[in-house]
């Protein structure tokens, strides 16, 4: 039996398209092949028998059935033969990756990369999420899915972030920790370029507290070049990215 967790099985159904019972584009007889084929199992032997029998359902209960070396065999060639690229195919080969290390001595990752894997699976979940939000055609709910995601990015990095970020429009306000200073943290995601008045009132803020405090403006995208020059005139030197 697999130890595939219940978000690992959600992310390769939804890659897979599992949801409508079918797998990718296969038919009965090509599936049946293709798992013969990648794993020597007979996918419609009565040991697989799920539900209404679909493909979708038999895939669910091969992964209750079978070891983890051999699910990660089968969901290996599966996503070669999806044959896409992107963070989702890469989270599921994440996946396989850790199938295959459970089970196989030989391919299994040294314990001081487990927390390498894990990592780059997270970092993955947030760099989908956030292109997902980039097309949210609900602008203010967009800007509440990013208030979530930058708390988890912070807290996944340690920077112990302050909540609640208090959220007006799609302005995100908070706080983190860096090398034992607070950065004050504003975040915009605007149509345009932000202008000047923006990073001005930001900066407001910052002069406002102690002369050691720090911030942090995500400008997602950007700033006009008025603004940059305005901002940095007889200041100290800001810096964008």
């Amino acid at each position: 039996m697999s130890d595939l967790t219940f978000t690992e099985r959600e992310k390769f159904e939804q890659l897979l398209g599992m949801a409508s019972g079918y797998v990718l584009d296969f038919t009965n007889r090509t599936f049946a092949e293709f798992i013969l084929e990648s794993t020597g199992r007979n996918i419609y032997d009565p040991r697989y028998d799920n539900a209404s029998g679909s493909k979708a359902h038999r895939l669910r209960k091969f992964w209750q059935k079978e070891d983890n070396c051999l699910v990660g065999k089968l969901m290996g060639g599966l996503l070669d033969h999806l044959g896409e690229s992107g963070p989702r195919v890469e989270i599921c080969r994440l996946i396989v990756a850790r199938l295959n290390g459970t089970a196989s001595p030989s391919q299994a990752p040294k314990p001081q990369e487990m927390p390498k894997l894990q990592l780059s699976a997270t970092l993955l979940e947030l760099r989908q999420e956030f292109s997902d939000l980039a097309t949210e055609k609900d602008r203010a709910k967009a800007g509440l899915a990013l208030e979530k995601l930058l708390h988890r990015l912070f807290v996944l990095f340690q920077l112990h972030p302050r909540q609640p970020f208090r959220v007006v429009g799609e302005q995100i306000d908070g706080s983190f920790e860096l090398d034992g200073h607070v950065y004050l943290l504003e975040s915009k995601w605007e149509q345009n370029p932000l202008p000047e008045a923006d990073l001005l009132v930001f900066s407001g803020k910052i002069e406002k507290k102690s002369t050691f405090t720090r911030g942090v403006f995500i400008a997602l995208n950007g700033v006009s070049e008025q603004a940059r020059s305005a901002i940095t005139q007889g200041k100290a030197a800001l810096r964008f990215s």
